[in-house]
């Protein structure tokens, strides 16, 4: 666990700017809270803030596309693979990192958003439990992403978890509502944006597990890529 929290902290360290970058977009929204009336503009501000939450979803797949490949190009992955570190250790410590990542945000975006939306009627427990469904999803996408990551470039491991991502909102668009729970990113992140002052809400726990045991499965599936793949070539 050691090794994996080293792992972790060091992708915190290096992804500090886009992490910062994040955190700038909840002060934007901190300051609506300021200069906005949200007991007459309620329903305006919720669309902000529901834009506002789904931008870590974007940032965790660009973060899971790029952080094999920044490790490889900075060649640091070897040596921290020749201290005895196992190559499922390397990819647990980087999702840790990224999941570290959008917790932060997730909280921060959570702590706003009770901060402005409560004054107008919305239900904190609702607030909170979307936080955890956009945490999950963030987390499920970053882990297709790295996957993905293992024997793709950044460029078409994006392209590649977004397909992948957004092939079960096509087929439940297409075919049945039920195909979005396939892989839950969809699913998740569309209760955050179906929600409303009006909305009487139920928490879709199968939605959390099902996208928390998803992650788990990614990490093993990009871990035995990993360990398949020759990471002393050189790349640009």
């Amino acid at each position: 666990m050691r090794q994996v929290r080293l792992i972790a902290v060091n992708f915190v360290r290096e992804q500090r700017w886009p992490i910062l970058v994040l955190m700038l977009w909840v002060g934007v929204l901190s300051i609506m809270g300021v200069v906005v009336d949200v007991r007459r503009s309620g329903e305006d501000v919720l669309l902000i803030f529901k834009q506002v939450a789904a931008y870590g979803v974007a940032f965790a797949v660009f973060f899971g596309a790029s952080a094999i490949h920044n490790e490889r190009k900075t060649r640091r992955i070897l040596s921290v693979l020749s201290k005895g570190v196992g190559r499922e250790q390397y990819v647990a410590g980087l999702l840790c990192g990224i999941t570290f990542a959008v917790s932060l945000y997730a909280l921060a975006v959570a702590m706003t958003g009770t901060w402005i939306l409560e004054p107008a009627g919305f239900p904190v427990r609702h607030l909170w439990f979307l936080m955890l469904c956009l945490l999950i999803a963030s987390i499920l996408a970053a882990a297709v992403a790295v996957l993905f990551s293992t024997f793709l470039n950044p460029l078409f491991a994006t392209l590649s978890a977004i397909l992948v991502l957004g092939m079960p909102a096509a087929a439940a668009a297409e075919l049945d509502a039920k195909w979005a729970d396939l892989i839950p990113v969809y699913a998740l992140l569309e209760l955050l944006m179906k929600a409303s002052f009006s909305q009487k809400w139920t928490a879709r726990w199968d939605l959390v597990l099902l996208g928390f045991f998803e992650s788990g499965l990614c990490w093993v599936a990009a871990s035995w890529v990993f360990s398949r793949r020759d990471i002393a070539v050189a790349i640009d």
